[in-house]
């Protein structure tokens, strides 16, 4: 399956409830979800994690005007 297929069925499923898909619509979404959520949502936490470290808590708490 090439990804202008994928593409398409992708937009055939937009929206709908996943009881609601065709069996070539939920394996597209499982591999989706399965694949690419995965990989996404680790990355977020590292780059978070990182943001959090540069900027430190004191500066933090400056911004919330907790601390002067």
């Amino acid at each position: 399956m090439t990804e202008d297929e994928k593409q398409e069925i992708r937009a055939s499923f937009a929206g709908k409830r996943v009881s609601q898909m065709t069996v070539l619509e939920r394996k597209v979404f499982d591999e989706d979800f399965q694949y690419g959520v995965a990989t996404r949502g680790s990355q977020n936490v590292v780059e978070v994690q990182s943001a959090v470290k540069k900027t430190g808590i004191a500066s933090i708490l400056k911004r919330f005007g907790l601390r002067r």
